[in-house]
């Protein structure tokens, strides 16, 4: 009979290492506490997340239950190696139950891996951290992660750049605001003559296909592109690091600005839209290349594509179908929101990690990269050498 006991969550008593009679009143207490209160909870559901996706990578029959002896034979394997750190993999091997004949539920898995890592439970801190990144990391790979990343706090660099642009955003929609004619305030229209703003009648001004990201045109504009970025983009940069997630979001907003210059060459740019939308079309590129090891993927994917639908159907119908007041004054560029997730899905297979790669995912990555060059070249030499353009102020 093996000596592997119920999983009762982190910091409770091990049946094996102290008896009833050995708890003082206070450990009593405590331990009850922390069986029945939110604090031990909160550790357990993050506990079952990190470790679910190698339990379900084990349990081949779906059974539930995983055999002893397949567990040490796929610890032993070299070929097809189970995706747990090495520490816990070396004491898993070390631990006398795998030399039983029996099998293991994933509760009784959990509090194995309690057994041999003391230290299994993160700090409340930590959770948050993990939590974030579980978001966006395949099942199997978020035991790796924890232990690389999180455990030491390895997380160098921090995900900090797009809070960075962000608060560069929002200072920049502040001295707008505090500049603004008295009366405009927060609600301000675009200054269609300013710096920063993508005007297609000064399209020589080049730096104007990425500074268009810093102009809101009103603070429920600037909100929405706000919550978006951070809430995509800060797992996404926490798992695939900066390196990555900048050049998907920058090129997104390069390529929002590119894309309108072909296809409505008339129309002023403003906002973070292209960025936005290329993280989170860079988010479905991550679910698609991570496919069977992502948690829930047909639900992120449908809902996801329902909300970029939506969005861009406003777009078009704001643009073309509404005649209400103030119709035709700063349309909206909805070719900037198509154009950036299109770049995002295409860099975002081409840039970010792929955590397990398969035959289809390779020729996917190479048609990516050749869409990407295609249509980066094409946008550049149609700026240059397309006659039609608006006449030039520069």
């Amino acid at each position: 009979m093996t000596h592997v006991y119920p999983y009762l969550g982190p910091h409770y008593p091990h049946p094996g290492d102290v008896t009833e009679a050995a708890l003082t009143a206070k450990q009593a207490a405590e331990a009850d506490h922390l069986q029945n209160g939110a604090h031990r909870k909160d550790f357990r559901k993050e506990f079952e997340r990190r470790w679910k996706g190698i339990f379900r990578s084990l349990d081949k029959e779906k059974t539930g239950k995983v055999p002893m002896t397949y567990l040490k034979q796929r610890l032993q394997d070299s070929d097809q190696p189970i995706k747990i750190p090495s520490a816990i993999r070396e004491s898993l091997l070390a631990n006398s139950a795998l030399h039983k004949e029996d099998h293991l539920d994933f509760h009784k898995f959990l509090r194995l891996i309690e057994n041999v890592a003391p230290g299994a439970h993160l700090t409340r801190f930590q959770q948050v951290v993990a939590d974030l990144a579980y978001n966006v990391l395949p099942l199997t790979d978020r035991p790796e992660f924890v232990e690389s990343e999180i455990r030491q706090f390895n997380c160098r660099p921090p995900p900090v750049f797009l809070l960075i642009i962000t608060l560069v955003e929002i200072a920049v929609y502040v001295y707008y605001s505090v500049t603004a004619p008295v009366g405009q305030g927060a609600i301000l229209d675009v200054d269609l003559s300013g710096p920063l703003i993508y005007n297609p009648f000064r399209r020589k001004e080049v730096w104007r296909l990425l500074s268009y990201m810093l102009v809101h045109s009103g603070y429920w504009h600037l909100i929405m592109n706000m919550v978006s970025q951070v809430g995509i983009g800060i797992p996404l940069e926490l798992v695939h690091k900066f390196w990555r997630i900048g050049p998907v979001y920058l090129l997104g907003v390069v390529a929002g600005a590119l894309g309108t210059s072909v296809t409505d060459p008339n129309v002023f740019l403003a906002g973070a839209s292209g960025g936005v939308y290329a993280l989170i079309a860079a988010y479905l590129a991550h679910v698609v290349i991570n496919w069977k090891e992502i948690e829930y993927n047909w639900v992120r994917l449908v809902g996801w594509l329902v909300v970029v639908g939506v969005d861009i159907g406003v777009a078009l119908y704001t643009r073309y179908g509404y005649h209400g007041p103030n119709w035709n004054v700063t349309p909206i560029g909805y070719s900037a929101h198509f154009s950036g997730a299109l770049c995002g899905f295409l860099l975002g297979v081409v840039i970010l990690r792929c955590f397990e790669w398969s035959s289809w995912e390779r020729i996917l990555w190479w048609i990516c990269l050749v869409l990407t060059i295609s249509l980066f070249t094409f946008a550049v030499f149609w700026n240059i050498f397309w006659p039609k353009f608006p006449p030039q102020a520069v």
